[in-house]
């Protein structure tokens, strides 16, 4: 349980600061935080927010620790690799701060968990790495009616932002739509470690300064893009759309769908570079025999549609081909229901069986390409 005492010295420091006071570190320990990953922005906001006191966070990340993400996801160190991101995260903050409830949730955010999970929670903090969970936390909050804290950052771009659907805009008068087409992640486009650190912690400033209330005003109808090549930023404001899909008709009628923001494309190159994924060809047996990436497994879309319930073999990443992309992108749909990150292969084997230049991976001895055996993005 949290220190309910507001002499407590832990927070002496924070209370000095007249806009929080005894009053507002009190708000603080009655509070509950969710947070969505441990990854970059949450291992920079979560150990703030528990060193401010927020009396309950809860972390969500299904993820597993692995050494590419040292680089900034600050809260582990090589004594974490592999194990679950959520509990390895709340170990540490426990250390930092043991007078506060911490719950590890190693899973997914997904449509079924979503509103228990946000109802019971005052605030979201969106420290997700994908554009389906952030779509889905955007268009939960006003749902549910809860406050978002959102941030993104790739290659040396952030942005944050304070989403709130009684005060101002949703995510979705920023960007009424995801973004279709291959979308570079992390993983495949880069990011500055200190970058990420600085948007987790705006987002747990933010968090605070939402909690306290009083005279503090958040980021609501603006968002924060910082360009760290030169240091330059801007405020961008964001005004509420009438016509929006989301905020725009009654909660109860808000449908969640985070299936179709899941579907998403990779090209061949990136997907080479890929740690631990699988490579799922869904053209007919007979096609299959024909050709196909060295070790890909045969799931024709026939038998997906005839059994949806059909299993894929476990991977971090499922990377659905076909021989051009139409039939991928379907099963990609229809996948995205039942596992974490499915990509469709841009272009299809066709795209893949480019020639490639030579060097390691570069043929397996069929006149194919294939991925490199190891691999560290």
């Amino acid at each position: 349980m949290s220190d309910p005492n507001p002499s407590s010295e832990r927070y002496a420091r924070q209370m000095l600061v007249p806009e929080i006071g005894n009053e507002g570190q009190a708000r603080l320990a009655a509070a509950r935080v969710l947070c969505i990953g441990a990854g970059g922005l949450g291992c920079a906001s979560l150990p703030y927010l528990a060193g401010a006191g927020v009396g309950h966070l809860t972390i969500v990340d299904h993820d597993r620790v692995e050494r590419s993400n040292l680089q900034r996801q600050v809260l582990f160190g090589e004594s974490s690799l592999g194990r679950a991101k959520a509990d390895a995260a709340a170990e540490r903050l426990a250390d930092l701060n043991p007078d506060i409830t911490i719950e590890a949730m190693a899973t997914r955010l997904d449509a079924g968990n979503i509103e228990a999970l946000f109802c019971r929670h005052d605030l979201i903090i969106d420290g997700s790495d994908n554009y389906a969970t952030k779509f889905l936390c955007g268009d939960g909050a006003v749902k549910f009616g809860r406050p978002l804290v959102y941030a993104s950052a790739t290659g040396m771009e952030a942005m944050i932002g304070v989403f709130d659907a009684a005060r101002g805009p949703c995510l979705r008068c920023l960007f009424p739509e995801p973004p279709t087409g291959w979308v570079p992640n992390c993983a495949e486009a880069g990011v500055l470690g200190p970058l990420v650190g600085m948007a987790g912690c705006i987002q747990a400033a933010e968090a605070v300064k939402w909690l306290v209330g009083g005279t503090l005003e958040a980021l609501v109808g603006r968002v924060w893009w910082i360009d760290a090549r030169d240091m330059g930023s801007r405020q961008l404001e964001v005004r509420k759309r009438p016509d929006c899909a989301v905020c725009g008709i009654a909660p109860a009628r808000i449908t969640l769908h985070p299936a179709q923001a899941m579907v998403s494309e990779i090209d061949p190159a990136h997907a080479r570079e890929l740690e631990g994924a699988a490579f799922i060809d869904v053209r007919e047996p007979d096609e299959f025999a024909q050709g196909h990436i060295t070790g890909a497994v045969n799931v024709p879309l026939s038998k997906l549609n005839a059994d949806p319930e059909t299993e894929l073999p476990p991977a971090r990443c499922h990377v659905v081909y076909c021989r051009t992309g139409p039939r991928a992108l379907s099963a990609v749909q229809a996948l995205a229901q039942r596992y974490g990150e499915v990509r469709c292969l841009r272009g299809g084997i066709l795209a893949w069986d480019r020639p490639l230049a030579a060097g390691p991976g570069a043929d397996d001895g069929t006149g194919r390409p294939r991925p490199a055996a190891s691999r560290d993005p």
